[in-house]
């Protein structure tokens, strides 16, 4: 599932590319892509299962964390990012947030630091480093751009802590992604400028089907797929498997938009691939420990 939403995010650039030619700013493409996904995923659990709808109070703090803060701030951390230096640079700063959500977890989820972990970390942020162009230089550097490039990675990975805390308190991943849409769209309509909206959308009035495909395909239901994939790998491994965004996002724009690929390149994603494949490896260490004699006894005694 996490793969399979890191797969759809990589479709992300096509719809940018198509709505940037029809006049839409990336400001505009944000706010499209939030409040539709919403509605549409509001509509649809009004229609077919409306408990999804119920939670708690407590539980609010969570959907800001993942709405407001992890959707919105990503997305428009981003963006300055890619203004202020490159969207090379701005993509590896992006990939910080694997390791972001390595230490977060140590400290909220109490999870293990394992060598594997590490090793994963740092072939997925090399592998993005050379898929992206990065090390081939031309790069425009910019302290503010740096700053913004690290701010889009942590709130990326605060999307992934927030959604796991709100799993441990038993919320359903439909009603998380639900909330952090309602919270994500309200911020940034909030924050976002709805008069050029409603300026762009008259000039061309085809960017609102265009824009409804890119909230089904890139962002409403890579979200729920990504969210419902966290109960099950935990926001560490999530993360780092997602980086296959990056991997899909080169191969499309080499077939598709008519983009250079080079061999650092090719070189990149199979680096992000392989921290992906050797964090899914069996734990043969945990395998041969659970056939001792001495670990049968501890489970006996347990």
């Amino acid at each position: 599932m996490v793969l399979a939403a890191g797969t759809m995010w990589g479709n992300t650039g096509l719809f940018v590319n198509l709505l940037s030619k029809r006049g839409a700013s990336a400001m505009t493409i944000s706010m499209l892509r939030l409040v539709f996904t919403f509605i549409l995923m509001a509509l649809f659990i009004l229609i077919f299962d409306r408990s999804f709808f119920k939670v708690k109070l407590r539980c609010i703090p969570y959907f800001v964390l993942t709405g407001a803060v992890g959707m919105v701030g990503s997305s428009l951390f981003y963006f300055y990012a890619i203004q202020q230096t490159s969207m090379a640079l701005a993509a590896v700063l992006m990939y910080t947030s694997p390791t972001i959500v390595m230490l977060l977890s140590l400290a909220v989820f109490k999870d293990k630091f394992t060598w594997r972990h590490v090793v994963c970390c740092l072939l997925a942020f090399f592998g993005a480093a050379l898929a992206t162009g990065l090390v081939s230089g031309g790069f425009v550097y910019s302290l503010t751009g740096v700053m913004f490039g690290c701010l889009a990675g942590a709130s990326y990975a605060l999307y992934s802590v927030g959604s796991g805390l709100a799993l441990r308190h038993g919320v359903s991943p439909m009603t998380i992604s639900l909330y952090s849409f309602a919270f994500a769209s309200v911020t940034i309509l909030i924050v976002g400028d709805i008069p050029e909206l409603f300026r762009t959308v008259a000039a061309d009035p085809v960017i609102i089907p265009i824009s409804i495909g890119q909230a089904v395909a890139t962002c409403l239901l890579p979200y729920v797929l990504y969210t419902l994939g966290i109960r099950f790998t935990g926001p560490s491994n999530a993360s780092i498997m997602s980086t296959i965004e990056l991997v899909v996002a080169t191969l499309l724009g080499f077939f598709v938009l008519g983009e250079k690929l080079s061999l650092i390149g090719v070189l990149g994603m199979l680096l992000v691939i392989g921290s992906i494949v050797i964090l899914n490896l069996p734990h043969k260490k945990a395998e041969d420990k659970e056939g001792t004699p001495d670990a049968t006894a501890d489970e006996t005694s347990d």
